[in-house]
């Protein structure tokens, strides 16, 4: 249960942005899913449900999804169903059930930086952007590194999108996933991150490379490379080494699906 002493309520993004830098320790509060299930006590939340960040829009060629937007909403949305062909949809489909999907926001998802996360592979793969409450823009990729105390003001992606392709096995479809990974194929070129490993999704650098030469002939070296050229660790969803043998056969089934 979220329990805290006091609830701030900010109207404008800048507003909250104030309020989070004076108030480092207090969370930021998108949904709540997981602060939920904490059972420590806050002494103050800051609540952006009131920031107008629930919005979904094309500007100059880019999709930009406000930070408060749900992972429901985006997947009800015609033209993120239609960004790559449906991949992030897809991706988002897959989380837990409408329920949920229709309370966990896409700031959440992304500010979480969950290793678990189905979102994570195809953001990267889609070469996403982050816009600060201060709008700096920040890659997917340097997003992963970012530490600084911040508010997602969006999320954005190119309309333009390339080939992409995303799976994520898991023991049942209520579970989280041990095992997420997504492909980017753009002119013959292609990016291959997986996570789940329980880490953060990463890209599988020498992997993506022996693809791109060696095309569907080097996916066997492909699979076995995955396995030496990423950490993976064991946890109550899997082992290590079991990680590393279904992480072989993500990369296998990408590559497959996105040379469809």
């Amino acid at each position: 249960m979220l329990r805290f002493t006091r609830l701030e309520q900010p109207k404008t993004l800048e507003e909250a942005d104030a309020l989070a830098k004076r108030n480092k320790l207090a969370p930021l509060l998108g949904s709540g899913c997981w602060l939920r299930l904490a059972k420590r006590k806050w002494p103050l939340v800051i609540d952006l449900s009131l920031c107008g960040l629930d919005y979904i829009r094309v500007e100059e060629g880019q999709l930009c999804i406000g930070s408060m937007v749900t992972q429901r909403q985006i997947e009800e949305n015609e033209v993120c169903r239609s960004l790559a062909d449906g991949a992030f949809v897809k991706a988002i489909h897959a989380i837990l059930g409408v329920q949920f999907r229709n309370m966990a926001t896409i700031g959440g998802s992304i500010a979480g930086r969950f290793g678990f996360s189905d979102i994570w592979p195809v953001f990267l793969a889609l070469h996403g952007q982050v816009v600060l409450a201060d709008n700096t823009v920040l890659s997917a990729e340097s997003y992963a590194a970012y530490r600084e105390r911040h508010i997602i003001k969006e999320i954005r992606f190119d309309l333009t999108a390339p080939k992409v392709a995303s799976l994520a096995l898991r023991k049942s479809n209520a579970d989280f996933p041990y095992i997420t990974g997504a492909i980017r194929l753009d002119n013959h070129k292609y990016e291959i991150y997986i996570g789940g490993r329980p880490g953060i999704a990463t890209k599988a650098q020498a992997t993506s490379q022996i693809v791109a030469e060696e095309g569907l002939d080097g996916l066997p070296m492909a699979m076995d490379k995955v396995k030496e050229e990423l950490t993976f660790q064991s946890n109550s969803h899997a082992s290590e080494s079991y990680r590393k043998a279904m992480a072989a056969v993500l990369v296998k089934r990408l590559v497959e699906e996105v040379n469809v």
